[in-house]
């Protein structure tokens, strides 16, 4: 599998404005709703997705949504997140988090910054419970 975009996700303070917005005027399909913490939307061109800024503080460990180019991560579906990442530091470029297990998520992630500041999250899904899939 190649590098490909799956998302974009917004990163925002107040979140039920945002999830009402999307859903109830523009209308947009909710694909994924953790309620008050995180939603995706379908749309023709991939999905549309938003969380809340100080969750994705905590999981970077740095504040975000502190100015533009914080307020959104490209999410970058990888086949392997530790190889992705070590060609970054490779390159010279720092990571945000290290590769690790975000299991509430089922997904692999690693964070960094692309040299124009924007926040960047290499990600590959885990495998699913059972009961889950």
């Amino acid at each position: 599998m190649t590098t490909a975009l799956s998302h974009l996700r917004y990163l925002v303070s107040d979140f039920t404005p945002v999830l009402h917005f999307y859903r109830d005027v523009l209308r947009l399909k909710l694909a994924v709703d953790v309620p008050g913490v995180y939603a995706e939307f379908e749309t023709p061109g991939g999905r549309l997705a938003f969380y809340r800024a100080d969750l994705m503080a905590e999981v970077i460990g740095a504040p975000v949504a502190t100015h533009i180019g914080d307020d959104c991560v490209m999410c970058l579906r990888v086949e392997n997140v530790d190889a992705a990442a070590a060609r970054v530091k490779l390159a010279g470029n720092a990571l945000l988090t290290a590769p690790h297990d975000r299991s509430e998520w089922f997904q692999r992630v690693a964070h960094l910054k692309d040299p124009a500041g924007h926040l960047v999250e290499l990600w590959s899904p885990l495998p699913r419970p059972p009961e889950l899939a």
